[in-house]
């Protein structure tokens, strides 16, 4: 295949066209659904049409003509209302798998938990699920039937430990050790002490902190999405794979492939201010940062739960910058104000680089 070929080069650019042209449409449509919504939700709107003072026959018109539409706007947002007053509902499902139990499938033996999520564009991402199966009741030590639940599926994030969470907030009441027969009998010196009692479960600590860490993992996607705008981002979209004539080194962007823009996967850094070439997460996590400046120097910090840089370390030619890895975990030690850190710091910077270069 010759890529210098004049028909392979005219297809490239019509299939870049048709994908940005595609990408503009469904940017459209998403505006047009979100106009729609506050318009046919709005007070003004709703009174009018249940204006009691109105004539039959234009109630009746306008039911048949926008009154699905008015339906729709409505439930939606009555669900927005009720996922930023309550960001963990719990609904009971049924599961459709073939290979489950029938027992499992009782929709009074599942519960789901759903957990809502906003981010920094005021949009609420796709939820987030907890599948939990109730097993059989046991009796405890007055005679009570307790029921106890187990995480049955999730869509939590797989960095998120769910399975570590569940042994601390689900816990399950130790095994009864059987003999030589299995028939469960206890041994003859666990006789002589109690059973200790069933630890309790706490569904509502586990979904708190379930939910703390997603939100703190998209806090910290918001920050370094911020970050990396205020630098500047240019978009391997179409022709625009340059801005300046290099065409330097493109990063794959993970906070796109988390979806928080709908375009390509390809980014890098315009030229800016600090010298910064790649600024961008090691993994999907976003719990480490790493950065790479024009001079060959590359850092990288770890950020906390609360957004905090907890410690960094940059290298270069020379070894580590000490200087450089107190301004990235010194001040407030806020990720977001880590540009302005260096800010401070640039004018320190070139003049020990000035007097390294005339030594």
């Amino acid at each position: 295949m010759d890529l210098n070929d004049p028909t392979m080069q005219l297809e490239e650019e019509l299939d870049s066209e048709i994908s940005s042209i595609r990408r503009e449409i469904r940017k459209l449509q998403r505006r047009r659904r979100f106009l729609s919504s506050s318009i046919l939700s709005s007070e003004p709107l709703q009174k009018f049409i249940k204006a009691r003072n109105a004539p039959a026959h234009a109630i009746s018109s306008l039911n048949e003509d926008i009154s699905p539409l008015v339906r729709a706007a409505g439930s939606h947002t009555q669900s927005n209302h009720h996922r930023i007053a309550f960001s963990t509902t719990t609904f009971p499902f049924k599961d459709p798998s073939p290979t489950t139990d029938s027992d499992d499938k009782d929709p009074r033996n599942l519960l789901g938990v759903r957990i809502d999520v906003c981010v920094r564009n005021g949009r609420f991402t796709k939820p987030y699920y907890l599948l939990l199966r109730k097993t059989r009741p046991e009796a405890d030590e007055e005679g009570q039937d307790t029921i106890r639940l187990k995480i049955h599926r999730h869509t939590i994030p797989a960095f998120i430990p769910v399975e570590r969470l569940e042994r601390i907030f689900l816990p399950t009441p130790p095994r009864v050790l059987g003999d030589a027969d299995g028939n469960g009998s206890v041994e003859p010196q666990m006789k002589k002490k109690p059973n200790p009692p069933a630890p309790k479960q706490n569904l509502p600590g586990l979904t708190r902190e379930i939910r703390r860490q997603i939100v703190s993992w998209h806090t910290r996607l918001d920050a370094v999405h911020y970050l990396r705008e205020q630098i500047g981002v240019v978009r391997r979209d179409g022709h625009a794979y340059s801005d300046d004539g290099d065409d330097g080194p493109w990063d794959r962007d993970l906070l796109i492939d988390v979806g928080f823009d709908s375009g390509v996967g390809d980014t890098r850094l315009k030229k800016n201010e600090f010298g910064i070439t790649s600024f961008s997460p090691t993994a999907l996590e976003a719990a480490y940062i790493r950065i790479e400046w024009e001079d060959g120097q590359v850092g990288r910090f770890k950020i906390s739960n609360s957004g905090l840089v907890e410690r960094a370390v940059v290298i270069g030619d020379d070894g580590r910058d000490k200087a450089l890895e107190a301004t990235l975990a010194g001040g407030d030690r806020k990720l977001l104000t880590v540009l302005d850190r260096l800010r401070k710091n640039m004018p320190l910077r070139r003049s020990s680089d000035t007097a390294s270069n005339l030594e």
